[in-house]
Formats: C-alpha cells, structure tokens, sequence
C-alpha cells in the first residue's frame, strides 16, 4: 500500500524499503485433482427440491477448475461459455481472461443448459460448502501455526472446515503448476499474480509436491 502511494506521488518515508516484513504461512489449504473428481461425482442421498447441495458443489467445481475469484465463477453465464473457453472480465482487476475449458466445466455448463448456478451470497455459499465437504469426507488433518499476542500456536483442524469459496481459485492455480505442463507466468496471467514472488505464496506446495513436479525433468535422466 506504501509502495503505490509513493506511485501516485504521495509523501511517503522512502526508508520503507528497508523494512523486511515477515509473512506467516496462512491456513489456506488446497483440493488436489483426485479431490476434485472426487467431489464432482459424490451422489448426495438426502437434497431438497433444488438440489442445493448439488448446485453449490457444481458451482464450486467450476471455480476449482478456472482460476476465477468467486465474484467471477459464481457470475458465470451462457455467454462466457465460447467454443472451447470461458471468457470472462473479472470484476476485482477489470481485465479480460480467456480460460479453456475443462470437461469437467463442460459438463456442468450442459447440465444447466448452457448456464451454471446462479451465486449465492458468499457467506451463505461458504457455510453449506463446508456442510457438503463434510459429508463428502474431507476430513484429512491439516496442522498449521500462527503467532497471537507474540505467542506461537499450533492448530489442528479437519480439511473441510478450512474449505472456503477461495479453496477453488488456490486449489486451481496450485494445480496448473503441478501439471508441469504449464508455465508459471502463463498461470499468473490467468490468476493475475505480478510477481512469482507472489504467486509462490500463494500456491500450496509441499516438499513431495514439488518433488514429484520436477521429477520429469530431463536434468534427473541420464
């Protein structure tokens, strides 16, 4: 916030540069692609008339699979869907994205004859999303640590209860780098990250992750 002060010309202290800000980890999680599939094809036994439940994981899917905020997956409509792409101008940046689009999406762009879910509230949608996350049994436990009133702290929480409308974008981002397949700054340009700095902050890797992403590489070949 300093910094594009000082850009817009506004008498800041320059020493600001200098300061070094420690960032914690955050308890931000992310769904793997075996996650995903798996929640893509949960039956639920007990819905109401309207399927909510199915419409939530529906519409949380696509964000899962798009790289969009939740102001943009949950805004989606026929005309976003072109050919093979969705193509959307996010609300929070103003900049045109054109993502391919996965089967997945595909198939539930067909399903709502060629819509999605309409939105909800995005507190309403994150508190059912993690009611169907629980039922769907994401319950793997996730340990992280943060620092209250100077004081480390280490918490253990179950996966679902850490699951919000942003899992999808993170969890989308983090698995286009593991593909391997896909260059960083050809990601950021669909997350809008400006620094890889950044954008490895906000991906979840841990050290088997990044392991098995440069595995393939021809540097460990003979």
């Amino acid at each position: 916030m300093v910094r594009k002060a000082s850009q817009y010309n506004y008498a800041v202290d320059p020493s600001y540069e200098g300061i070094d800000i420690r960032l914690e980890e955050t308890s931000a999680v992310f769904l793997s692609m075996n996650e995903i599939t798996r929640i893509y094809y949960y039956k639920f036994e007990k819905q109401d008339k309207r399927r909510a439940k199915e419409r939530i994981r529906d519409l949380f899917v696509v964000g899962c699979l798009t790289a969009l905020r939740y102001s943009d997956y949950s805004t989606l409509t026929k005309d976003n869907y072109q050919g093979d792409y969705i193509i959307k101008r996010t609300k929070k940046t103003n900049v045109d994205v054109k993502i391919p689009a996965h089967d997945y999406v595909k198939e539930i762009f067909a399903k709502y004859n060629g819509s999605i879910p309409c939105g909800l509230c995005i507190q309403y949608f994150n508190k059912y999303l993690k009611v169907i996350m629980r039922e769907i049994g994401l319950n793997d436990k996730v340990t992280y640590s943060f620092t209250k009133g100077g004081k480390l702290q280490t918490v253990t929480r179950e996966k679902w209860e850490l699951i919000s409308s942003h899992t999808a974008r993170r969890s989308a981002a983090t698995n286009m780098y593991l593909t391997g397949r896909m260059r960083t700054l050809e990601i950021m340009k669909l997350t809008g990250h400006r620094t890889e700095q950044n954008f490895f902050r906000y991906i979840r890797l841990t050290g088997d992750d990044m392991a098995r992403a440069i595995s393939g590489d021809m540097y460990f070949r003979k």
